[in-house]
């Protein structure tokens, strides 16, 4: 156990490092920074100033050189845009990102697993049939359209919602995150359900179950004790991947809806070229989905016991 830890710790380390050296090239080679921060008007002197207190006039490779070793620090440097340092404003914005990811991850759980697990136990009825064709429906819509959608109709015609920004208090900011929540958990929620749909039969097809029913066990009883237990694995699995859902969504939902979260954040940096607030939003949201892809692994490890002495590899 302790050595794959270590071993998937030290597969997330070169991971996140593949991608910052991979991104730090990319916004290297595209566009100016300097005539994005100052515009258009600006002098070839003021541009060369900008260029030399940033750096910029260094060569890639040395400027690479010279990221990696702050990057190590945690040192993720100032914005180009406004001086500030881009460690506050990430810390000001990630707690926002945070509430609106944990609360479509828990809308995605809690109505996929819901919803699959009574399809599954309502086999090839009506309500099963809906289930699937929604969750193809749920699995193919964009996220944007969904956001306008939701927007349109529960926000401008019904007014159970507002229409977008964050809101004062702490009972204003969950309110305010339903919607763009409940737009990025309709992917996740329509996999989780098909997930736990198929899963779920197949569980309920083997033998310990049949044991257990044929021993006068109810059926709630099987399905919430035994056939559930192995039917998580894969979904547990899957968690991994909603992060990576979750984290790249953030980016369009919180535009619709006016959130000032990461997502917001990254489309201002990109738009101004603003090279340390993108490059930090990057390092902090594939930190963030290693250490997600590490929990499901270990819970895999909890739920299942077999993979605990030898099954890791």
């Amino acid at each position: 156990m302790t050595m794959f830890l270590i071993r998937r710790v030290g597969a997330a380390v070169f991971v996140l490092w593949l991608v910052m050296s991979g991104v730090f090239l990319l916004v290297n080679v595209v566009g100016d920074p300097a005539r994005a921060a100052l515009g258009e008007k600006a002098s070839a002197e003021q541009l060369e100033g900008f260029r030399k207190k940033h750096q910029l006039d260094r060569p890639v490779l040395v400027r690479y050189a010279s990221y990696l070793g702050d990057l190590a620090t945690l040192e993720l440097g100032d914005s180009y845009q406004d001086g500030q340092p881009v460690r506050s404003l990430i810390a000001r914005r990630l707690p926002r990102t945070m509430l609106l990811g944990g609360m479509a991850l828990l809308f995605e759980l809690s109505i996929g697993l819901t919803v699959g697990a009574i399809a599954a136990l309502r086999r090839k009825s009506w309500f099963d049939t809906g289930v699937m064709a929604l969750s193809f429906v749920g699995i193919s819509m964009p996220s944007f359209i969904v956001g306008l959608w939701f927007l349109s109709y529960f926000a401008f015609r019904l007014g159970w919602f507002p229409i977008g920004g964050y809101g004062l208090t702490a009972l204003d900011h969950v309110h305010h995150a339903i919607l763009p929540a409940l737009t990025l958990a309709v992917i996740g929620a329509a996999t989780y359900a098909r997930l736990t749909r198929s899963e779920l039969i197949e569980a309920l097809k083997s033998d310990y179950v049949r044991a257990a029913r044929a021993k006068g066990l109810s059926l709630a009883r099987v399905v919430v004790v035994h056939a559930s237990r192995n039917a998580l694995l894969p979904i547990v699995t899957l968690l991994s991947v909603s992060m990576r859902v979750l984290v790249s969504g953030a980016v369009i939902t919180e535009s619709i809806f006016g959130w000032p979260g990461m997502g917001r954040l990254a489309v201002e940096a990109i738009s101004g070229l603003d090279l340390p607030v993108i490059l930090g939003i990057v390092f902090v949201a594939c930190a963030m989905v290693q250490v997600g892809n590490i929990l499901a692994d270990l819970t895999i490890v909890a739920l299942d016991p077999r993979l605990r002495d030898g099954g890791l590899g």
